[in-house]
């Protein structure tokens, strides 16, 4: 899962409205990419690059592991089809071919939880700044709220919305990057996130 994935499904900021608040006062809804905003964060990157890394170390030694037993299924498949083992002997190799096979579901299912920890707590940081950044944004410009207007899979939460309180480069200065060089979705609609936005090379 890619890390952008995940933290898309992170909610964004909803600072509290103070029941003193004067009715007569419109609510104020500024809206962002986080897709978008993440793509931009060498912190994002970097987080991405290494769980990426830690996938493949696992993936090698899944693949070592599967590759032993199919060894080890060929080899009692062609003695038993030659004649060349006990009953005892067979019933020790399929034993073995069992407990191998077990070994591999507990490794697949203890290599998925490592993951999705180490995933949790590389993204830890991030997401706090993310939501600090968000929080103080939101206090500066008056917004009530400030939501997302795209998930992980590219779906537009906000299909409309006055360019005006987009508040995406203003997100982006506040976490210290460059938004000269900003790219956004190829699409006229301020909701739209269905194309996959490209960030700007180190």
């Amino acid at each position: 899962m890619r890390v952008i994935g995940v933290l898309i499904l992170f909610s964004c900021s909803q600072p509290q409205v103070s029941p003193a608040q004067p009715p007569q006062k419109p609510m104020r809804i500024g809206y962002t990419n986080l897709e978008l905003v993440l793509s931009y964060l060498p912190e994002a990157q970097q987080v991405e690059q290494e769980l990426r890394t830690y996938e493949r170390k696992i993936i090698e030694q899944l693949n070592i592991k599967q590759s032993y037993l199919q060894t080890k299924v060929e080899e009692y498949t062609e003695l038993k089809q030659s004649g060349k083992l006990t009953a005892a002997q067979e019933e020790e190799r399929r034993k073995e071919i069992m407990r191998l096979d077990e070994e591999i579901k507990r490794f697949q299912e203890e290599s998925e939880q490592n993951y999705l920890k180490k995933k949790a707590e590389l993204l830890q940081p991030i997401i706090e700044k993310l939501q600090k950044a968000i929080d103080e944004l939101a206090a500066a410009e008056g917004y009530d709220y400030i939501l997302n207007n795209s998930n992980a899979t590219g779906v537009a939460f906000i299909l409309h919305g006055p360019k005006e309180h987009d508040v995406t480069e203003k997100l982006l200065k506040k976490l210290g990057v460059d938004t000269t060089k900003l790219q956004r979705p190829n699409s006229g609609s301020a909701g739209s996130g269905s194309t996959s936005p490209t960030a700007p090379k180190k």
